[in-house]
């Protein structure tokens, strides 16, 4: 492969060399002129008989061109930086910020204002080596936000023209917002109703409102839309990245809607905290977002805290609570009435064991959810309408906390309807007793009250809870699902300024930042998916906290949830840390296989499927060392951020810099040249690294004055640009930089020819059959694919074009080194 773009062989003779007038001093690397009225930097000066070849450089990253000297006789530029001396210190600081500005091929473009994290570059550096679809899967309180930040900014650097949709949980739309702002300098278009409505007025008809480069951060719910999923899933993205995506599986109209987005977009990242819950069927629909035919799956990268070396302590302690009489016999009839409908339902009666699932579990909450429950269950037993749910509009979530299951709750248990109606009265009877004095409650009060002004949440699955909490407990901050997206962004922003109590239902446990002021989290039940407990745990313990993370779960004693659930819960801990297969063992521990073991006395067993089916490749098994590389761009990263910005580390504009130093035992005497190679392509820089030569000559005498130093320099100046190409390190480096850039053009041009042929046919239209809109529709769907497909191809073209290489140096630097 040339060094050059144009093979300087072709132009002249290289046969007398020694005939070449000499050049003009403006004629120097580095150079600004100005030539066929343009504005010119000199990127290298080529001798050849009769005639030298000028290689010039229109801006950095700009038009290319080579002319002829003397043929072409550029000027210099009215604002040109000649090589320029300086003092030996300033000389040093240029040379210093010159070594620590080296560019790696997969480094990440971003500017980042925090701690950079090896483990967190990874998923960027295999994104830049062209992997196309990645799973960060970390556990709670990693990062995973700041991971995907480092690819959506380093994208968005890399290609300024690029498309990025962000498709997040409702509630989480504000704290993305403001952490890619405030970490990458990155300020999405939030989009939603009005911003789509405003978008479409202010655009032609034939002009989509997602068409404009950058990126774009929306709730999934809104994106889920068919108006606006069709929108999106016309054009092709250049990055897609779905959070919680856990929620968006299979078979869902979330999961329509991104699986279609993601078939039309370059890169893919899933982001979840729990990737594998007992569905195999669930994680392979969440897994497929992208997917395309002949690809290699999607590239995990799950890390716990141990493996990325994070020491930070935690304290979680099961706290048993001593129930009162009234509340242990509410206990007792549960038990029985429920054991009594689970063992008479006909097979297939899932709604009849949801519905004694239901009773179970808000019993073990409150005394008042489960008197709720009751009570609407006997009302929809004696024929009360079931109240349809109220869909939410636009981008709102739904509420999983406060939405009574009715269609659950309608399900008669047992055959004798009477008999089931005498059981509930009897049941809504004790839990109305049981409610005078709810033990929870009490030891929740006190516990606050030791706390002296510790700022707490606490966690109910259950809004009916939360309201009867609130009641005792003012003032408190309430967190829960029947808050829209921009009160619940209000009440984590006032916790985490002033701290306080907040009371918080599941709605807040995923995806939130709440660790400012609280390290103190209260389970005032315990989830029948024990997994749970680490979404809660997380929203204080991790990055960003700075104290030991304290954990309390109330367990109500000689009841199913101390017996059952607790006993499975430390069971799972105990087998997992033995055997280190805690996504599969986990799984296990579903609720569906918890309520068989509180109510049938089944005890739960991994089953088969559970266990062997086959793990996702994680980033160490892929051909590049991603970890490795990411440690190594960290390192280099940290110290270039981490430099004190100093004026006299600036090179001048477009030149050399030049000092003076008396040769030494430890120096002899001649040049020393800083040059800095550049691997570009035909639109940027790929990588670039500064090297340094010393050429020893004894006959250098100290230079009186500043003209006598350029004129002893340029001569150097010349050489040092012209052998630093040929030298054998210059080359090693090229080399391995071609290497992986070719590596990564190839993979991107893989999905690439897969996105092309991803279209769907258009389908054939009789004319005589159907209106001019069909006609209209039809013709301009196929103009959308025919432009898609020419979409397909520029980037196709622009990638073959990128991917030959360049070598290109300059001289930064001489230093004259004189006896």
């Amino acid at each position: 492969m040339p060094a050059n773009p144009i093979d300087d062989r072709e132009i002249c003779e290289p046969d007398a060399a020694a005939a070449l007038p000499p050049l003009p001093p403006h004629l120097v690397p580095g150079a600004l002129v100005v030539a066929r009225g343009a504005r010119w930097r000199v990127d290298a000066c080529v001798p050849h008989g009769g005639c030298c070849a000028l290689h010039l450089q229109e801006a950095p990253g700009g038009e290319r061109r080579v002319l002829l000297w003397p043929f072409d006789r550029p000027v210099p530029s009215g604002t040109a930086a000649q090589p320029r001396v300086a003092g030996l210190r300033r000389w040093t600081a240029i040379a210093g910020a010159s070594l620590a500005r080296a560019v790696d091929p997969l480094a990440p473009r971003a500017a980042f204002t925090g701690d950079i994290l090896p483990y967190q570059l990874a998923p960027a550096v295999a994104i830049a080596a062209g992997a196309s679809r990645v799973l960060l899967a970390d556990e709670v309180g990693l990062g995973k936000t700041i991971q995907a930040g480092w690819i959506l900014a380093d994208v968005l650097a890399r290609e300024p023209d690029a498309r990025v949709l962000v498709a997040v949980p409702a509630g989480l739309r504000e704290q993305w917002a403001s952490e890619l702002a405030a970490f990458f300098a990155q300020r999405p278009a939030r989009v939603d109703a009005a911003w789509l409505r405003a978008a479409v007025a202010d655009r032609p008809a034939d002009v989509s409102p997602w068409s404009a480069p950058g990126a774009y951060l929306g709730s999934i719910d809104f994106l889920k839309r068919p108006d606006v999923a069709a929108t999106l899933a016309a054009g092709t993205w250049d990055l897609l990245v779905v959070d919680e995506a856990h929620g968006a599986a299979a078979p869902t109209e979330r999961h329509a809607a991104l699986a279609a987005i993601g078939a039309r977009a370059r890169r893919v990242v899933i982001i979840t905290a729990t990737p594998y819950s007992g569905d195999t069927a669930g994680l392979a629909s969440m897994t497929s977002i992208g997917a395309k035919p002949g690809e290699p799956p999607v590239l995990m990268f799950r890390r716990s805290r141990e493996e990325v070396g994070d020491r930070r302590g935690r304290r979680h302690r099961f706290a048993t609570i001593r129930i009162g009489r009234e509340e242990f016999r509410l206990q007792r009839l549960l038990e029985r009435y429920t054991r009594d409908v689970w063992r008479d339902a006909p097979p297939g009666a899932d709604g009849a064991r949801l519905a004694m699932t239901i009773l179970r579990k808000r019993a073990l909450s409150s005394p008042a959810a489960a008197l709720r429950s009751l009570a609407r269950r006997l009302d929809l037993l004696r024929g009360a309408v079931a109240q349809p749910r109220q869909l939410a509009l636009f981008d709102e979530e739904p509420e999983p906390d406060e939405a009574m299951p009715d269609a659950a709750l309608a399900v008669p248990g047992l055959a004798d309807r009477h008999r089931e109606e005498r059981w509930l009265s009897s049941l809504i009877e004790a839990a109305g007793r049981a409610g005078a004095s709810d033990s929870k409650q009490r030891h929740v009060l006190r516990l606050l009250s030791r706390t002296r002004g510790e700022s707490a949440i606490v966690f109910t699955e259950y809004r009916d809870t939360l309201r009867q909490l609130a009641g005792a407990l003012t003032p408190a901050l309430h967190l829960h699902g029947g808050l829209t997206s921009a009160e619940r962004a209000d009440v984590q922003r006032r916790f985490n300024d002033s701290g306080g109590i907040l009371l918080a239902t599941d709605a807040a446990a995923d995806g939130l930042n709440l660790q400012q002021r609280c390290r103190l989290v209260v389970n005032y039940e315990l989830p029948w998916n024990p997994a749970r407990l680490e979404q809660r745990i997380g929203r204080v313990d991790r990055i960003g906290q700075r104290r030991r993370v304290h954990a309390i779960t109330l367990v109500a004693r000689d009841t199913a949830e101390d017996l059952v659930v607790a006993t499975l819960a430390r069971r799972l801990a105990r087998v997992a840390a033995t055997l280190g297969e805690r996504d599969r063992l986990a799984s296990f521990l579903t609720e569906a296989r918890t309520a068989r073991a509180v109510i049938a006395g089944a005890a739960p067993e991994p089953d088969d499927e559970a266990l062997s089916a086959p793990p996702l490749p994680r980033a160490s098994s892929v051909d590049f060392p991603v970890d490795r590389i990411a440690g190594e761009l960290a390192r280099r990263t940290e110290r270039a951020h981490r430099r004190e910005p100093d004026e006299r580390s600036e090179p001048a504009a477009g030149g050399t810099v030049i000092a003076r130093l008396r040769a030494s035992r430890d120096l002899p005497a001649g040049f020393v040249a800083l040059v800095r190679a550049a691997a570009v392509s035909d639109r940027q820089t790929v990588a670039e690294r500064p090297f340094l030569f010393h050429v020893r000559a004894d006959a250098v005498h100290r230079p009186s004055t500043r003209r006598e130093a350029r004129a002893m320099a340029r001569g150097p100046i010349l050489a040092a640009h012209t052998a630093a190409p040929d030298d054998p390190s210059v080359r090693r480096w090229f080399a391995a930089v071609q290497s992986t850039h070719e590596i990564a053009v190839e993979r991107r041009l893989g999905r690439e020819e897969a996105l092309r042929g991803g279209g769907a046919p258009a389908a054939a239209i009789q004319a005589g059959l159907f209106d001019a809109r069909a006609l209209r529709d039809a013709s301009r769907t196929a103009d959308h694919e025919a432009h898609r497909r020419q979409d397909h191809d520029r980037y196709a073209r622009a990638l073959e074009e990128s991917r030959i290489l360049h070598l290109e140096c300059a001289v930064e630097a001489l230093l004259i080194v004189w006896r």
